[in-house]
């Protein structure tokens, strides 16, 4: 796998074999590890490679789903904060309806970071994405064990006022929300392995629930929003 820029990986058994077109230290680096890099590993494992961020809530993962732009990362942060350990941003990689943790790295975009209390100064800031975003260790380290699904939150954008009105997603249409938030769905045909996504996708239905979740746009509302997570998962 090539990025341009940052330089080439391949995966080989255990093993991440690369020739960096870059700095070791760059933060690009560490961006194309926990996204790109990771989700070859997962797909290699049979894992469902889910886009999104993954936080232990009371000992067990809470997935936030979603396109890019809707706030994954930035409510993970504040739920970090509040002493929850992060297991993932980006991807989270899942099998037997059960998180396997990433570490505690996540990227955030110098308004959220400000917006979070934080300073964005200092911290090592890469510009290959849509927006520039700074790398930020959150929280607690999580425990080096696979975490069970309490939760799976398909989020979408809301309007700034808007009430926090999850609704809880059924069977197929539940699985299809997972399928849809595959990183980089197109790979399940290329790699052959969606019957394999399916299976997985269905045990985490059949093990947890998934809710369409809306997340109001508006940083004022960042910390209502997770702590309405927070409660809705214990």
């Amino acid at each position: 796998m090539r990025l341009a820029g940052i330089g080439n990986f391949l995966i080989h058994e255990s093993e991440v074999v690369y020739a960096l077109e870059t700095e070791p230290a760059a933060p690009e680096v560490t961006a194309a590890v926990y996204g790109n890099v990771l989700a070859c590993i997962a797909w290699r494992r049979g894992q469902l490679a889910c886009h999104g961020s993954a936080v232990a809530i009371d000992g067990k993962a809470v997935l936030l789903l979603g396109p890019r732009e809707l706030g994954k990362s930035l409510l993970a942060g504040a739920l970090a904060r509040r002493g929850h350990a992060m297991l993932s941003d980006e991807v989270a990689a899942v099998a037997g309806a059960r998180c396997y943790p990433a570490g505690s790295m996540l990227s955030l975009a110098d308004d959220a970071l400000i917006a979070a209390g934080i300073a964005p100064e200092g911290l090592p800031q890469y510009t290959n994405f849509p927006i520039a975003k700074r790398l930020w260790i959150a929280g607690p380290r999580p425990e080096p064990r696979a975490y069970q699904v309490a939760a799976v939150l398909r989020l979408r954008k809301a309007e700034a006022d808007a009430p926090i009105e999850p609704a809880r997603l059924e069977s197929e249409p539940a699985v299809e929300a997972l399928l849809d938030q595959f990183y980089r769905r197109d790979m399940l045909r290329i790699l052959g392995t969606g019957p394999g996504a399916r299976r997985e996708a269905e045990a985490l239905v059949a093990a947890a629930p998934v809710y369409r979740y809306p997340v109001p746009r508006s940083l004022a509302r960042v910390e209502e929003v997770a702590d309405h997570i927070a409660d809705l998962v214990r």
